[in-house]
């Protein structure tokens, strides 16, 4: 998501080192206390630095935030959360634009898209729908997706739905909408000191009672993004990374990555619970490729084998020194395996894709997903 230290207008290696030292890294087991509460400093988009010219698309109503870069098959990167904008792929995936046209958006209701949720509310269909609306006005017949984390759910459900319109599907430590207690999250505060976990639970509190989830509504967008820049300086970080870091990434995480209309989170978890896929995809045609990290501290550690029996006829890669965001933690080796990909994507027959989707209908997946419920629940 991060490693964006700007020098002299241009950016390190995304492994970048400070004082000419390695970046620390959870394994490292540094503890982070801060008394101080900090405001979040003032930084500039990653657009600007990049040179990166968006622009807005009437999408079903409303304004989604667009911008293409590159040649080539196009690749649109669907963003997680939920509520997360576009933001963290720069500067990242500038290389996939060497061999693709990478088409980076903001979900309605997120980021610099409108915070327009409709008569029937923010949701997943409504979600996919504005995805495949995009591809029409974009001028697509098809693309390759890909799905990060709660992306990965919308990546699913629009293959569900619109398999012919998919060159390929690329899922990155996506979540998983099944019934099935996987222990999400049962490792996110394993590389945390108590210390640590005491001054992140004070941070993220108001008049003493702690805010579940800090995207709640009762917590105003500024005061959100003052809890989220210190409770990072604090360590909070470790739960989904493995590399420390600095206070620009924190800053830019704080201002430009987690935003999203009010009700935008609760409103989308709620419906993720109302969806269970397992099963659906042994047989899909679709070519996939699912990258999982043995370090993705977001699951517990059962959730790659999971995910790869749910795709069977996918390429399966697991990659032992990955986290959550396998762009960052290996970047070379992701744009390695990225290009291999798309570059190998075979034709798939209009009657292989009707085959597959004769096999189910919105009955075998609009269905209550109640274990992964009553484990949030309980956390």
């Amino acid at each position: 998501m991060n490693s964006r230290l700007l020098w002299t207008g241009l950016f390190c290696c995304l492994i970048h080192f400070t004082n000419g030292q390695k970046t620390e890294t959870i394994f490292d087991r540094k503890e982070h206390l801060h008394e101080e509460v900090l405001p979040v400093p003032g930084i500039a988009r990653l657009e600007e630095s990049l040179g990166i010219t968006g622009r807005y698309e009437w999408v079903r109503g409303v304004n989604l935030w667009v911008a293409k870069q590159g040649e080539g098959i196009p690749l649109v990167l669907v963003s997680g959360g939920p509520g997360t904008s576009h933001h963290y792929f720069h500067p990242h995936f500038r290389e996939a634009t060497k061999f693709s046209e990478v088409i980076f958006y903001d979900l309605r209701g997120v980021g610099l898209s409108d915070y327009v949720s409709g008569k029937e509310g923010y949701s997943i269909d409504q979600a996919v729908e504005d995805l495949d609306a995009l591809r029409e006005k974009l001028g697509y017949e098809k693309w390759a997706v890909l799905g990060l984390s709660f992306g990965g759910v919308l990546t699913q459900l629009y293959a569900l739905k619109y398999p012919e319109r998919i060159a390929g599907m690329i899922l990155l430590s996506s979540a998983l909408p099944m019934s099935l207690d996987i222990g999400l999250g049962a490792r996110q505060y394993d590389f945390l000191s108590e210390a640590e976990r005491k001054r992140i639970g004070e941070i993220y509190s108001i008049a003493g009672q702690r805010v579940i989830p800090v995207h709640s509504d009762q917590v105003n967008p500024e005061l959100q993004k003052k809890m989220l820049f210190n409770a990072f300086r604090n360590g909070d970080w470790k739960r989904r990374h493995i590399k420390r870091w600095t206070d620009e990434d924190i800053a830019m995480y704080a201002r430009y990555e987690f935003v999203h209309d009010k009700g935008y989170y609760q409103a989308m978890l709620q419906d993720y619970f109302e969806y269970d896929l397992k099963g659906l995809f042994k047989s899909c045609p679709v070519p996939t490729l699912i990258i999982e990290g043995k370090w993705d501290l977001a699951y517990g550690e059962q959730k790659a084998e999971i995910m790869f029996d749910q795709f069977q006829n996918a390429e399966r890669e697991f990659w032992e020194d990955t986290g959550h965001l396998a762009f960052e933690d290996e970047p070379e080796r992701f744009m390695k395996t990225l290009r291999q990909f798309l570059d190998s994507l075979p034709e798939v027959s209009p009657s292989e894709i009707q085959q597959w989707k004769n096999t189910f209908s919105a009955k075998d997946y609009r269905k209550p997903n109640h274990l992964q419920r009553e484990f949030l629940r309980r956390r």
